[in-house]
């Protein structure tokens, strides 16, 4: 296949271009191009198609997921018990990112037995154009930087995996560059198990869990969000928990019948958080879910680990934690 007409269909269609124009471009027939837009899809590029004035319409989607229905299955132990720790918001790529802490969170939870996370969003910090006023808080303004930092710097202990879908800060790289950092990050690192973009539904025994990140900003009542998704939902559609990451805050409730998590960041207060006046804490749950013989939810217990004091300049102390048996 030749390489450079692929390489000439992604740059046609950054912006919404006809069939017929491609075909007069590139001086091939309609199947041709056809043919070439399926080897772009098997390389994970979406083009999308759409028919109008009678003429095929194309657009460069890049590498997000269109119309995709997240979901992934967990299953309890002998005791019935399923135990994962719950972090959001590692913002790695800033300079106000807490590898420290992050890497003390893995050690401390491999000692106590947890052997899987879940990362409810904003692995990465994302890009700012360079004209923001933000634009020098991050020391990686690159996409593929943040996917080679964050591939080689996560904490890696063997027997451990992480489990994480992606937040606004991580869309950036779509926007700007059509690359999906969670799909480029879990190609790379199989311990990492990419779950879809804002959320997904996480099925343990049959206990629905959806692990969600908003688009909608945080606000200054610290359960308005939660409450406000749970609304949402019809009756016949609400989890048994919500996982609620990309508030900066950690708050446990009950609402609608529903188990509402609010999961903390990973990442000191930033200057952009300081400016939109939002709190921030810092830390983790760990949880253990416990069903009953039939695999519905007989229990939640979540326990909480604050951190109260962040490291300053940590993103220049790069120490990788990587452990093997």
């Amino acid at each position: 296949m030749n390489n450079d007409l692929l390489e000439s269909i992604k740059n046609l269609t950054e912006k919404e271009i006809s069939l017929s124009e491609v075909c007069r471009l590139l001086e091939l027939g309609g199947y041709e191009v056809l043919g070439l837009l399926r080897e772009l899809r098997k390389e994970g590029i979406n083009i999308g198609i759409q028919k109008k004035d009678d003429d095929i319409y194309l657009f460069n989607h890049g590498e997000r997921e269109l119309n995709k229905d997240n979901s992934y299955q967990f299953y309890t132990d002998e005791r019935n018990e399923f135990k994962f720790v719950a972090i959001s918001d590692t913002r790695l790529g800033s300079k106000y990112q807490q590898l420290t802490i992050l890497n003390d969170i893995y050690l401390k939870a491999f000692e106590m037995g947890f052997r899987n996370v879940i990362l409810c969003g904003n692995i990465s910090e994302g890009l700012f154009p360079v004209d923001n006023a933000y634009s020098d808080t991050n020391f990686l303004a690159d996409s593929l930087e943040q996917v080679d930092y964050i591939t080689q710097y996560f904490p890696y202990i063997e027997g451990m995996r992480t489990y994480f879908i992606t937040g606004t800060r991580d869309e950036k790289h779509l926007k700007r560059n059509k690359i999906n950092i969670g799909k480029r990050i879990s190609d790379i690192r199989k311990d990492m198990i990419y779950l879809g973009h804002t959320s997904c539904n996480v099925m343990i025994d049959k206990v629905n869990m959806l692990v969600f990140s908003p688009k909608l900003e945080k606000t200054y009542t610290v359960s308005y969000r939660p409450q406000q998704q749970v609304d949402s939902f019809r009756s016949e559609d609400k989890p048994d928990i919500l996982l609620y990451g990309g508030l900066l805050q950690m708050e446990k409730m009950t609402y609608r019948s529903v188990k509402c998590i609010s999961v903390p960041s990973v990442c000191a207060t930033t200057k952009e958080m300081s400016d939109k006046r939002y709190s921030n804490t810092v830390g983790a749950w760990y949880i253990t879910v416990t069903t009953d013989k039939y695999g519905n939810l007989l229990s939640i217990r979540a326990i909480d680990s604050v951190y109260y004091k962040t490291n300053k300049d940590d993103y220049t102390k790069r120490k990788v934690l990587k452990i093997t048996k």
